[in-house]
C-alpha cells in the first residue's frame, strides 16, 4: 500500500449541495475570503476576537489522500470534488507558500514590502500582492463561522489555490469596509466568474463526495441533466460518500 502524504487528486470541500452543483455547472471562480496574515494588526484583531484586515479572492484545494480528509471534512463541509492534480498545473493552481515569524523567507518579504511601499513600481506592487496571497501562515488563528479559532495548523491542509492576476484599478485585497459591502464585493464575484473561471470537464473529475446515500440520487438526476448521457455514468462512477469514507480509515 502507498504511503504517500500528497495525492494525484486535489479536493475542494463546500458545506452545501448548491454551491457543489454550481461548481459543476459554472466551474471555480474566486470568492473574496478574509484570512489573518502575520501582519502584526492582524495578530491583534484575532486575539481580541476580531475579523481579518484583508480579505483576498482564491479558490481553495488541499492536495490530501481519502485517507487524510475526515478533519478536513469537518472544517469545510462534507460536500466535495476531486480533480485530477493534472488539471490544477494546467490551471495554475499552486501549492501555497507557508512560512512563520521566524522563518527565514520573512524578512526578506518583509524588505521588499517596504521597498515597494516607499517607491516601487505598478508592476512590483501587483507582483507582490499576488505573492502575499499566496503566502499562509504554519499554523496561527483562522476566521471560520464568523468566529476565531485560536490554534489551526494550516501546514497540515496542504493547501493549493488559485488567485486572480489583476491590474491597474483592479483591486486584489479588499479592507474589511469594502468586504463588507456586499455590493462591491459581489460585483467583483461577478467579474471573476466571467473572466477568471476554471472550467471543468467530465474526464476532470475523480471524486464527488456527498455525507450519505440518501443525496446520491439527488447528486445523479442533477447529472442527467447537466451532462450527455455517457459523461452522466461516468461522473455518475465518481460518486462517493463521505459516511462510508469516514467508516472505513
Amino acid at each position: 500500500m502507498s504511503e504517500n502524504v500528497s495525492s494525484n487528486v486535489l479536493f475542494h470541500f463546500t458545506k452545501l449541495m448548491k454551491n457543489l452543483k454550481s461548481i459543476l455547472r459554472d466551474g471555480f471562480f474566486p470568492h473574496y475570503c478574509p484570512e489573518y496574515t502575520l501582519d502584526p494588526g492582524d495578530r491583534k484583531a484575532a486575539s481580541k476576537g476580531r475579523p481579518p484586515m484583508y480579505a483576498a479572492p482564491l479558490v481553495c484545494f488541499c492536495d490530501l489522500p481519502l485517507s487524510l480528509i475526515c478533519k478536513h471534512l469537518e472544517a469545510y463541509g462534507h460536500f466535495g470534488i476531486g480533480l485530477d492534480k493534472k488539471w490544477g498545473l494546467r490551471n495554475g493552481v499552486a501549492p501555497v507558500i507557508y512560512t512563520h515569524p521566524k522563518a527565514q523567507t520573512r524578512q526578506p518579504i518583509l524588505r521588499l514590502t517596504a521597498k515597494v511601499a516607499k517607491g516601487g513600481n505598478e508592476t512590483q506592487a501587483n507582483d507582490l500582492k499576488l505573492l502575499a496571497a499566496y503566502t499562509k501562515p504554519f499554523s496561527g488563528p483562522a476566521w471560520r463561522n464568523n468566529r476565531v479559532e485560536l490554534k489551526v495548523t494550516f501546514y497540515d491542509e496542504r493547501e493549493w489555490r488559485y488567485v486572480p492576476v489583476v491590474r491597474g484599478a483592479e483591486q486584489l485585497f479588499l479592507g474589511k469596509e469594502d468586504y463588507d459591502n456586499n455590493s462591491k464585493k459581489n460585483a467583483l464575484h461577478r467579474r471573476f466568474k466571467k473572466q477568471n473561471a476554471l472550467p471543468i470537464f467530465p474526464d476532470d473529475i475523480q471524486y464527488l463526495l456527498v455525507p450519505n446515500d440518501n443525496l446520491i440520487l439527488e447528486l445523479h438526476e442533477y447529472l442527467i441533466g447537466l451532462y450527455d448521457r455517457e459523461d452522466a455514468i461516468l461522473v455518475t462512477s465518481a460518486i462517493m460518500t463521505t459516511d462510508r469514507i469516514q467508516e472505513d480509515v
